[in-house]
């Protein structure tokens, strides 16, 4: 059960409250199995935020692959079921917990990709979408260059599922945001990638009134992105854009600022497969790349299979105010391992240090987060 307390909505607003998905400002609704739901973005705009008197936990991770039956089978023994078992208890515990779902949830389609070293295309079943309900997952961005592997009717069959599963999903021109209320709480969640199918970082004009116009209609904003070159010689934030075989990856930088600019209380990325640096950014904090989490069957060496889970506290104004890097890392199929070594939280730390001009964190070597 998510741990806010102290807080109170009034009998109207919970009475209203649904579960969808808000594209361009209309929502649409279906049925949760939880306490948690989706508040209608109209209803949203009439009623009075609600005083926010704790502090609010946010357990982010980055890109969530639960193993793919086409176009090639590889999926996780014992049909999924101790992918989190590490993990799961993080996960739940915090108020409210989001990733990036790396390939689509369907049960049939083609691949509209051609065969080749690098191509990949990744559908999970849709039973699968139990997983993360059970994990304790709220809010999934699908803003990726895998959400379009089994054309548009795959990207469909993900938000639907996601939606019937009581999970609030966005980062598509079909879901661009979605908000949900949980436990008194409005909590607004975009998602931004590279690709033409998805929301774009490098579309300004689109990122601004998305972020803009959310959180006009929620009490905490947090936005997802992926972006970045990828491999364990993309780990460092450049300056200006990145490519990856020639593609426009985007401006992650300008981006993140952008958005913490327009709004934005948290934003944490995925897409470089790898860990990188975090800033502290007029008191919001921006996770560059959170790297993989749970990606059954992908190549997981190195740096590629850390898989770290950050849970970020923040004030009722959005602020950090202390978090930490939970260490995992991938040792096959069996999905993300406690490490006791702290690796992926030191090599953050290390990133964090070489990266960030005027750094404000500290990073120990257990994870834990607070600022100089």
């Amino acid at each position: 059960m998510k741990r806010i307390r102290n807080l109170f909505f009034s009998a109207l607003l919970a009475l209203l409250a649904t579960t969808g998905c808000v594209n361009n400002g209309t929502g649409t609704t279906a049925g949760s199995s939880s306490s948690q739901s989706i508040a209608d973005s109209t209803s949203a705009t009439q009623v009075a935020k609600p005083k926010i008197t704790d502090t609010i936990s946010i357990a982010m991770v980055g890109d969530v692959m639960l193993g793919s039956i086409k176009p090639n089978y590889c999926m996780p023994p014992n049909d999924g079921k101790e992918i989190f078992v590490d993990c799961a208890s993080i996960l739940r515990g915090a108020d409210v917990t989001c990733g990036n779902l790396e390939g689509v949830l369907a049960d049939k389609g083609e691949t509209r990709k051609r065969p080749g070293p690098l191509s990949y295309s990744f559908m999970m079943p849709t039973k699968s979408v139990q997983l993360l309900v059970d994990a304790g997952f709220d809010f999934m961005g699908i803003a990726n260059n895998h959400i379009f592997d089994f054309w548009k009717e795959g990207t469909l069959s993900t938000i639907q599922t996601l939606k019937d599963a009581g999970i609030g999903v966005a980062g598509t021109k079909d879901c661009e945001t979605s908000i949900r209320e949980i436990n008194g709480v409005k909590y607004g969640f975009c998602a931004f990638g590279h690709e033409e199918y998805s929301l774009r970082t490098q579309d300004t004009a689109t990122v601004k009134r998305v972020v803009t116009d959310l959180r006009k209609q929620c009490d905490l904003l947090i936005v997802c992105f992926h972006g970045g070159s990828e491999g364990t010689s993309a780990r460092h934030v450049p300056q200006g854009k990145e490519y990856f075989h020639g593609m426009d990856r985007g401006d992650v930088r300008q981006f993140t600022h952008m958005c913490v600019d327009c709004g934005a209380d948290i934003v944490y990325g995925n897409g470089p497969h790898v860990p990188r640096a975090m800033e502290l950014y007029n008191g919001h904090l921006i996770a560059y790349s959170l790297g993989n989490f749970a990606t059954i069957g992908m190549g997981i060496s190195a740096q590629v299979g850390y898989a770290p889970l950050l849970v970020v506290r923040v004030d009722g104004n959005g602020k950090f105010v202390g978090g930490k890097i939970h260490s995992f890392i991938q040792p096959g199929r069996i999905g993300p391992r406690a490490d006791a070594q702290h690796r992926a939280a030191r090599d953050i730390w290390s990133l964090t240090q070489e990266d960030i001009k005027d750094n404000r964190l500290i990073i120990a070597d257990d994870g834990t987060i607070t600022c100089k």
